[in-house]
């Protein structure tokens, strides 16, 4: 076929290469959106280093306003969207290319999942069962003051807190520079492929320069630093907690999958 000036058409694109843009997108956009949940969902660990419990509670406030009527599609929508467009995205790259190498960021995407479940579990999903005896905490009962009591008297917890926080923020930094740069290109000011190829869709991940690699590694580890004292000072501040409360945060603890392990 020819165009209206008779020049030749360019082919159709194939239909793995539509598929892999479509992908590309998904996994970009949705990265957008749980960005942001994140960041505010980062600020009352990060407060509470400065303000202890109650800067917590106060900045865990705040970002409730935000997400709390919007969290099915704020939270929960974009975070499946990721993982699955990640995970067919990469197989779609091996089935046309072989098998590549994880860079260190995929090898955090993937480790995450082992720790967000449980954090979701135990912080959402077990708290709001209606059944006694944890008989649905609500919001003013399931506060830090819970993260408090985790700190206190479960030490894995705070293994747990800390390992999710540093494999989080390195995972979204990395994939944020890349966030970046699929905008800036859908907006028309970056680099495409061929016939208007997103760049990177079926690349090889990118190398971050040695600089920004040993900064970005400065700023997780003063950030996962910053959270472990804010944990710390919660833990200080667990003793308030009435008897009745703690009886069902142990009632959560118990109703996980990994309590026959002993963790409850």
């Amino acid at each position: 076929m020819s165009t209206p000036d008779g020049r030749a058409a360019p082919a159709p694109a194939p239909a793995s290469g539509t598929l892999l843009r479509v992908l590309t997108h998904t996994q970009n956009a949705s990265a957008a959106v749980f960005g942001v949940f994140l960041t505010v969902h980062l600020a009352a660990p990060i407060a509470a280093a400065v303000g202890g419990l109650a800067g917590a509670d106060g900045a865990m406030l705040i970002g409730r306003e935000y997400y709390l009527p919007l969290e099915p599609i704020a939270v929960f929508a974009p975070l499946g969207l990721h993982v699955a467009a990640s995970i067919a995205r990469r197989a779609l790259i091996a089935a046309k290319t072989g098998p590549r190498k994880l860079s260190t960021q995929q090898y955090l995407g993937y480790a995450l999942l082992p720790l967000v479940l449980p954090h979701l579990l135990l912080h959402r999903l077990i708290p709001a069962d209606a059944a006694p005896p944890v008989s649905a905490l609500s919001p003013s009962e399931f506060g830090f003051e819970f993260v408090a009591n985790a700190v206190a008297t479960r030490p894995w917890m705070t293994v747990g807190y800390l390992a999710l926080t540093g494999a989080g923020l390195f995972h979204a930094f990395v994939g944020g520079m890349k966030v970046v740069g699929w905008a800036k290109r859908l907006l028309g000011k970056g680099k495409k492929g061929a016939d208007g190829e997103v760049a990177g869709a079926g690349a090889a991940p990118r190398k971050v320069g040695s600089r920004r690699r040993i900064g970005l590694r400065g700023i997780v580890a003063t950030l996962v630093g910053v959270v472990g004292i804010g944990l710390w000072r919660l833990g200080d501040e667990s003793a308030g907690i009435s008897t009745t409360v703690l009886r069902r945060y142990d009632a959560v603890y118990a109703a996980a999958p990994w309590a026959g392990l002993g963790l409850k």
